[in-house]
């Protein structure tokens, strides 16, 4: 070695036992440096095997740290949907796509952006969906529009959260948002083959009946109505049906009634009223019942249906209906596809600006319903109570009906939709003229409780509300500040009409 040939030229006068000692001092002071060496290397290998990729002979500096900790956590677990709670789910709607396998983007924006394009490039090649000649799959904004996309992947997320091993379906469900709620019932009935009849709720909201008689009995649609709260009921109606194309509409909970229908019995009946002759879909209008209270497709139901402008949106600013379709029925499966192509030849598509508000209603769904929920409990219980309060309808009173049901079907509440009678016409128009912190206006899931007298704003020949029933959407005003409102608003219509 160097040291060792260094040592001989200075001590060449030296006799042969010095040499001899010095040759092995030169060896000794060799190995010394072989051993600390290989130590060395062998520190280094055990670094790597817990570093996996830090520095050679170093530990991660703090940036390299952070990415193997990011790495590492992609490698884990947390892509099933099942193991995150609802309220994260909500609390992170619009943040990335729910389709996508990591995380999150690793510089993303914490509010989504706002695709207010109409079109887009053509890559030079002219497929649009090529990507390694720069397509992306965008082509014109009423096919498909990446704000629009977020929320329709973010509404099927919440649909199917909590469905267990059969997650590797949901790729298969479909989710359409429309400009309305009213465009996203056209959509099924359109959907669905000719010769259709429709079964409806003797309790529902007025405006399904009335787009029925409009626009599709006279391309022969036919629909009835029963008491969806009855099996037998149900099982008479689709077995008297003279057509083969049946759809079974159910509305829980109803408007304004608040009738709970039992979902999960009434899509087990269908599925043995299936026969070779008879195609029947169940499809659930679940606009009072988000899917923190209710995930029909869970429960059996082919298609699910929301007005996006209520709870959904949340503020009263948005007009948007949404349609999502079973990944686990055969019916389901194809009318996913179906309804796609309603909703993009038709162009009846939620604006993007209406998408991005709802993505940021959203979030606060779980917070804004929790609340509304325990409020609509207080009214109703003060209700129910008042002497000059004929019924109250909430599924949240053990006296409901259907309250079993509820608790069974409802998650976390029995919903912020309320309805009371009063004695008759004039005396329930009299409580909604002498409220004050209530406000008197239709629609319904928002910040602000609004109340209406339902039957003065239904047709006079569909109207489904009994003369003196006044509905009320519960806000997140304070509960005492409402009731006082309701005792002062009940007080004064007596003093008018006399309870």
């Amino acid at each position: 070695t160097q040291a060792s040939g260094t040592f001989h030229i200075q001590h060449q006068s030296l006799d042969q036992t010095s040499k001899f000692i010095c040759t092995m001092v030169s060896h000794a002071i060799c190995f010394r440096k072989i051993q600390r060496r290989w130590l060395s290397n062998l520190s280094f290998f055990s670094k790597r095997r817990n570093c996996s990729g830090a520095e050679q002979g170093s530990t991660p500096s703090p940036a390299e740290a952070g990415k193997l900790a990011y790495s590492h956590r992609l490698k884990r677990d947390v892509k099933n949907c099942n193991t995150i709670g609802m309220d994260t789910i909500l609390s992170h709607a619009g943040l990335h796509s729910p389709s996508s396998n990591t995380i999150g983007s690793l510089n993303e924006p914490l509010s989504p952006p706002i695709h207010l394009e109409s079109t887009y490039t053509r890559p030079p090649s002219g497929d649009y969906f090529k990507e390694e000649d720069g397509g992306r799959g965008w082509i014109y904004s009423r096919i498909g529009n990446p704000t629009r996309k977020l929320l329709e992947e973010t509404i099927t997320h919440l649909e199917l959260a909590g469905s267990g091993e059969r997650k590797e379906d949901h790729s298969l469900a479909v989710t359409c948002a429309f400009s309305s709620g009213m465009a996203a019932v056209s959509s099924i009935v359109l959907a669905l083959p000719q010769n259709l009849h429709i079964i409806l709720p003797d309790d529902i909201y007025h405006g399904v009946p009335t787009q029925l008689k409009a626009m599709f009995v006279q391309r022969g649609v036919t629909y009835s109505a029963t008491n969806m709260t009855n099996i037998q009921d149900i099982e008479k109606e689709i077995k008297s049906s003279k057509v083969n194309n049946v759809l079974v509409w159910m509305e829980t909970p109803s408007n304004p009634g608040c009738k709970v229908v039992d979902i999960d019995a009434v899509c087990k009946l269908v599925s043995i009223c299936r026969n070779d002759n008879t195609n029947i879909t169940t499809a659930v209008d679940s606009t009072w019942a988000p899917p923190n209270l209710t995930q029909p497709l869970l429960l059996g139901a082919d298609v699910v249906m929301h007005s996006g402008t209520k709870y959904f949106g949340g503020h009263s600013d948005v007009l948007l209906g949404c349609t999502t379709t079973s990944p686990f029925t055969l019916v389901g499966k194809e009318l996913g596809d179906s309804i796609r192509t309603i909703q993009t030849t038709l162009g009846s598509t939620a604006s993007p600006f209406d998408c991005w508000l709802t993505l940021r209603g959203l979030r606060t769904l779980h917070l804004r319903v929790e609340r509304q929920c325990q409020t609509a409990m207080k009214i109703a219980t003060f209700l129910s109570s008042h002497k000059f309060v004929e019924k109250v309808h909430y599924p949240g009173l053990v006296s409901h009906p259907q309250h079993e049901i509820a608790s069974r079907q409802m998650n976390g509440g029995y919903g912020g939709m309320l309805s009371f009678e009063m004695k008759d016409e004039a005396t329930a128009m009299a409580v909604a003229g002498a409220v004050s912190t209530i406000k008197r206006a239709t629609s319904l899931g928002g910040t602000e409780t609004l109340i209406e007298h339902r039957a003065s704003i239904e047709p006079l020949d569909g109207r489904v509300s009994p003369d003196g029933l006044l509905r009320v959407s519960v806000g997140l005003e304070n509960a005492n500040d409402l009731t006082r409102d309701l005792e002062i608003a009940i007080d004064i219509a007596n003093e008018i009409v006399g309870c």
